[in-house]
């Protein structure tokens, strides 16, 4: 090794979790049964927390993933049993088929005709979630994948509030259903940097203390982040767009701090998307250098490493080693004294 070159320091030995940022066993479970053909699990799985729309978003989410071909034969056992259980599978599942058909890359990189079929078939997903609403009136999470396939389906902004009116009528702190609403505000979407982030705020303020919607608001940042960087990029300011992430979370850490503390000030409520928040928090202090709370989210995170927001600066194949750097450099080294303060 010659004497200028810099030796490459070991990455922390930690058994990084992707792609199951939950703790929840009896999910476990139905995903394991679904995936050998067997519906009857899942479906109890969902029946058991109709009265828990955030346990019910999770878990109809997650199946839905693993479900991924089977949206039609959802909805010939659904037109049998009218088990609004089984027509919400049936319109999530839809959805998610709709998206592997489409791809997660932006709209230039996709062709018209996998467009035509993405709508055609989130269009699909349309009729069972209302008969799931209907058969269970006083759910939200029906409402709720209504607005994942409407904002898919690039409905105009008059149905799109009246779906959130639909959601926010049944429940106030439903976390995936305030992201997709985060989602239809952002520019990329057709709103603005100052919509979006009015209504972080205000879901933040209206929170309970101890609910994870506070990371509504890094969240929403990271929003502006992406769209400011990409407007660099393609203005050729490739060294600004590259400094951006660390610099602009140095500037909003302050608001990020408000969101956390409202969050952490009390023994947080066990909550589904806990670990997705922690994530959301932790990416932030991480880009902001701020060793104490980095360090605190990140162990929270307990090793759970969820896409979001870290995909949005790290290729996603590079996610587990940059993970596993943050981690090294703010959990296992210790904060000089400067650093705590």
């Amino acid at each position: 090794m010659g004497f200028f070159s810099r030796k490459k320091s070991a990455l922390p030995q930690r058994d990084v979790i992707q792609g199951h940022t939950y703790e929840d066993a009896v999910l476990d479970t139905a995903v394991e049964s679904a995936s050998q053909g067997e519906l009857k699990v899942a479906l109890s799985a969902l029946a058991e927390c109709r009265t828990k729309p955030e346990v019910r978003a999770l878990r109809v989410r997650v199946l839905a993933e693993k479900l991924v071909g089977r949206a039609e034969s959802l909805v010939e056992t659904a037109q049998t049993t009218g088990d609004p259980d089984t027509w919400l599978l049936a319109g999530s599942t839809f959805i998610e088929e709709a998206w592997a058909i489409r791809g997660h890359g932006w709209a230039s990189s996709v062709g018209e005709d996998r467009f035509r079929m993405f709508f055609a078939t989130l269009r699909k997903a349309i009729a069972p979630l209302h008969e799931a609403a209907e058969g269970l009136p006083q759910d939200a999470v029906p409402w709720a994948e209504m607005q994942r396939a409407a904002l898919g389906l690039q409905a105009d902004r008059e149905e799109l509030d009246a779906v959130w009116r639909e959601i926010t009528s049944r429940t106030q702190t439903l976390y995936p259903a305030y992201y997709t609403r985060l989602q239809i505000l952002a520019k990329k979407w057709g709103g603005s940097h100052e919509e979006m982030l009015a209504f972080a705020r205000l879901s933040v303020d209206a929170a309970p203390h101890g609910d994870p919607i506070a990371a509504m608001i890094p969240l929403a940042h990271f929003e502006v982040l992406l769209a400011d960087q990409n407007e660099l990029i393609n203005n050729k300011h490739t060294i600004r767009a590259a400094m951006l992430p660390n610099t602009y979370f140095s500037k909003v850490r302050a608001e990020v701090d408000t969101a956390a503390d409202k969050w952490m000030v009390a023994i947080p409520r066990p909550h589904p998307r806990a670990l997705e928040a922690h994530n959301a928090f932790a990416a932030a202090y991480v880009l902001a250098v701020e060793p104490i709370r980095a360090r605190a989210h990140l162990v929270a995170m307990r090793d759970h490493l969820h896409d979001l927001p870290w995909n949005y600066y790290i290729d996603y194949d590079k996610l587990r080693d940059e993970y596993l750097k943050a981690y090294g450099k703010f959990v296992m080294k210790a904060p000089k004294p400067a650093e705590m303060y």
